[in-house]
């Protein structure tokens, strides 16, 4: 299992490079079937990734799904190998900045590329914005409260 998905994500990275420089050179032609194909891969990747696109309410609720069902996975994990850091339970507190990190990652560069390919698109590449924003601003608040919770307490000069 671990190593047809370690083949699946190097497969997808590759046309993804690819993809990229075709599109950032404005030399994807849409008449030619090897880049159609590289095209229709990576729009499988962003029908996998559309949740990033919806309204926030949505995009929350399904990445703490997302998050649960990794967490279970995990688990299993844990008890043959070493988990990794998305799929620890006990890392919880920093799926808004893993969001962050996996908007910056995978989903911005792919939805730029779309939109840079076919700007129809851009209530996508919008959406996944807006999303970062709120996973961003979700992100800071956790970490001024981590900050607020380790500080020193302070002695009173009275």
């Amino acid at each position: 299992m671990i190593s047809v998905t370690l083949l699946y994500f190097d497969c997808v990275f590759r046309k993804r490079t690819k993809f990229f420089s075709l599109v950032n050179d404005q030399q994807f032609e849409w008449d030619n079937n090897a880049h159609r194909k590289c095209l229709h891969s990576l729009l499988m990747t962003a029908c996998d990734l559309s949740a990033i696109t919806k309204p926030w309410a949505v995009q929350k609720k399904v990445a703490h799904l997302v998050a649960s069902e990794f967490f279970q996975q995990g688990d299993i994990e844990k008890t043959h190998f070493i988990s990794q850091p998305m799929m620890d339970r006990e890392k919880k507190e920093e799926i808004p900045k893993m969001q962050v990190g996996f908007i910056d990652g995978i989903c911005l560069p792919l939805y730029q590329a779309f939109t840079k390919l076919c700007p129809p698109l851009s209530p996508l590449l919008e959406g996944v914005e807006s999303n970062r924003h709120n996973w961003q601003m979700l992100a800071e608040k956790k970490q001024e409260s981590q900050s607020e919770d380790t500080a020193p307490a302070q002695k009173s000069c009275d």
